[in-house]
């Protein structure tokens, strides 16, 4: 699957050329930089008629900056869309490729949140007529915002990164050959087992009706591969004593 589009949403007219905003976008995105810049040119002002003229680019800048990140945002979501209807592994690959480039960030949460809301907010005075329940496409934008918070905040943990590895594999043959140089002894063995198990247990628990997920049968087997290597490990530690 094709990474989402870079392309941009248009740029404002104004005082200032769009092709200008437009050429320096990626630097008016990167937040550090952006302030770190007005504050310096917020401290060069020298009279009162400057000042109120940074204020309006700021302005006119802040709503450009938003403009951008929700076109961004938008392409990512109809990108993560597109591999959730392919199925659970085309899902976990795209998210996988996001976060391994960052693409992922709290920016894409607040705008997951804007969406969820607004279709909520749409749904409710439907729901107050005919008495639905929330919709299929509400379960999934949420299921979704959830995926993307959870890879954010475990992108950087050494078993989230082996798991996601392991499920990319359908040989077990394969899977034991990567995991007797990760796992060196019973008790990584064993914490990585009990991460296993701990993720079964959730997604048997907080599995969405619009994704079969096959990752949970597979994650059983990867469990027990796991338990079988633990056992080896711990029997040849007993051999060497």
């Amino acid at each position: 699957m094709q990474q989402p589009s870079a392309s941009m949403a248009p740029a404002p007219h104004g005082s200032l050329p769009p092709r200008l905003w437009l050429d320096n976008v990626d630097a008016l995105l990167n937040e550090p930089v952006y302030k770190n810049v007005m504050y310096q040119r917020l401290e060069s002002c020298s009279s009162e008629e400057e000042l109120v003229l940074l204020e309006v680019v700021d302005e006119k800048l802040l709503q450009f900056k938003k403009d951008q990140r929700d076109h961004r945002n938008k392409a990512k979501l109809e990108f993560i869309i597109g591999a959730s209807l392919e199925g659970p592994q085309a899902l976990d690959e795209v998210l996988l490729d996001l976060c391994e480039t960052r693409g992922l960030d709290d920016g894409l949460v607040d705008y997951l949140d804007e969406i969820v809301e607004k279709a909520r907010g749409a749904e409710k005075e439907i729901a107050k007529k005919e008495e639905k329940k929330e919709s299929m496409l509400v379960q999934m934008l949420t299921v979704i915002k959830d995926r993307v918070v959870a890879e954010i905040r475990t992108r950087d943990k050494p078993h989230v990164r082996m798991l996601a590895a392991l499920l990319r594999m359908d040989d077990p043959p394969e899977r034991e050959a990567f995991l007797r140089p990760s796992v060196q002894n019973p008790e990584s063995a064993a914490r990585f087992e009990e991460f296993v198990l701990d993720g079964i247990q959730y997604m048997e628990q907080h599995r969405a009706d619009w994704l079969v997920d096959e990752r949970v049968e597979k994650m059983k087997d990867i469990a027990r591969e796991v338990a079988m290597l633990r056992d080896f490990l711990e029997d040849r530690r007993s051999s060497r004593k």
